[in-house]
């Protein structure tokens, strides 16, 4: 994990998939909290015990960034940020199948029956917004993938992978809510928290910090490119032929 971005009153990290937010007996490897209040001991309590001043959690599958306050004052005044919808999350996600253009889905997100850990599209969830436009389609053999910015303007947990599965288009490597046999990524889910942008509750300003792609994550679209780059020469040269 390292730090994108820090000041006298905040930072924002970035974290690898795999990594959880706190040690638990699932994940009892070294946690984000732990490694910020090992950079930061006067963080170790902020917005509550052993939070770090975290103000939005990242799941432990998605890569990307993690903004904590270091300041009591600070970390409330972010929380505000984020009810008021100002503290924007754009995600970069690979997604099996075609999705052109634009799309808003709002539809609620809640628990399925005798499934635990798994959420799905259900009437009696909470209400959810995610926003996704496409980026850059891709093509491997006779099988599409689409590139997305997404934009979830409420927190759900799981929300982006549930509505994206719900839409008829899998996150890449999602073995809960997508393919559970994924030969393009098998070792974790394409989905990355590339850009965050707030205003900086102190000065006001508006501050934005990104994230590039993971090294695993960037492979895969070069791997992507290649391919279709070697089948459009195949195909070029069965034509001449």
């Amino acid at each position: 994990m390292c730090i994108r971005d820090r000041d006298d009153v905040l930072l924002v990290a970035d974290k690898p998939a795999g990594m959880a937010m706190r040690t638990s007996s699932k994940f009892p490897g070294v946690a984000v909290i732990q490694q910020l209040t090992e950079l930061y001991p006067g963080i170790a309590h902020i917005g509550g015990v052993e939070r770090a001043g975290i103000v939005m959690r990242v799941d432990t599958e998605v890569s990307g960034l993690v903004l904590a306050a270091k300041t009591e004052e600070v970390y409330r005044a972010l929380h505000r940020l984020v009810k008021r919808q100002r503290v924007q999350r754009v995600y970069s996600a690979l997604v099996d199948g075609y999705l052109r253009g634009e799309h808003m889905i709002d539809e609620p997100v809640g628990n399925v029956k005798r499934a635990r850990e798994r959420l799905s599209v259900a009437r009696e969830g909470r209400p959810a917004r995610t926003y996704c436009r496409m980026q850059r389609h891709y093509k491997e053999g006779d099988h599409d993938y689409s590139l997305l910015d997404v934009r979830p303007e409420t927190s759900r947990l799981h929300q982006i992978r549930v509505h994206l599965s719900w839409y008829g288009f899998p996150i890449v490597g999602d073995r809960v809510y997508g393919m559970r046999h994924q030969p393009v990524l098998p070792d974790r889910i394409f989905l990355h928290l590339s850009v965050l942008t707030f205003p900086h509750p102190v000065t006001g300003e508006e501050v934005r910090v990104e994230s590039p792609l993971p090294p695993e994550l960037y492979s895969v679209l070069r791997y992507i490119c290649l391919l279709y780059t070697s089948d459009a020469a195949d195909e070029e040269d069965s034509v001449d032929l």
